[in-house]
């Protein structure tokens, strides 16, 4: 059983789904954490670990997502939610009109045994901007609603959960940690042999 403190119940079931393939349970551990300003993801999945972990005090993971419009540098950045809790989709198709549409999506996930021993896992999923939302009322996360994955022609929103989790970044990442985390039981296995 791992724990994944975050208050998003979309991030939780999309990083259990994967984690799952490698046997690992996931568990949301609800809790707001306090984030720092900074454009380094890794800087803040780092401060949500190490607030959860001091709550906690077992093995855990924390994740920060960025958004990235590449007509602008780093924005919205390490800071998507609360660019959009600003503007909302009208303001962020606004600041798009007439520039290129080219976006990228990057999370980053925090493994933490120890306030000495964590990993960043990454991933990263390219794409573009629509010009309109796209199904406004579905129950996803909001950026899902307005990029198209780079290969494909339809929005994040308009992909079933296991399609998305096929590609997505926050996927990428997930399966980057659940490898390790096989490895480092093998790894632990053999050295008690």
């Amino acid at each position: 059983m791992l724990l994944f403190a975050t208050g998003n119940k979309h991030k939780a079931q999309e990083i259990g789904a994967i984690l799952s393939e490698y046997g690992i349970e996931l568990e949301q551990s609800k809790m707001e954490l306090q984030e720092i300003s900074s454009k380094d993801a890794r800087d803040i999945a780092l401060f949500k670990a190490k607030q959860a972990f001091d709550e906690l005090r077992q093995p855990l993971i924390a994740e920060d997502t960025g958004f990235y419009f590449k007509a602008f540098r780093d924005f919205p950045g390490t800071m998507p939610k609360r660019v959009f809790e600003a503007i909302g989709y009208e303001g962020l198709l606004k600041l798009l009109e007439g520039k290129k549409r080219g976006a990228y999506a990057v999370c980053t996930i925090c493994f933490m045994e120890d306030f000495q021993t964590y990993e960043f896992f990454e991933g990263r999923l390219e794409g573009r901007i629509t010009e309109r939302v796209i199904k406004p009322k579905a129950d996803v996360m909001p950026y899902e609603r307005i990029f198209i994955p780079k290969g494909y022609e339809k929005a994040l929103v308009e992909m079933s959960r296991k399609e998305k989790n096929s590609i997505s970044h926050r996927a990428v990442a997930a399966r980057k940690l659940g490898e390790w985390i096989k490895e480092k039981a093998l790894h632990d296995l053999v050295k008690t042999i």
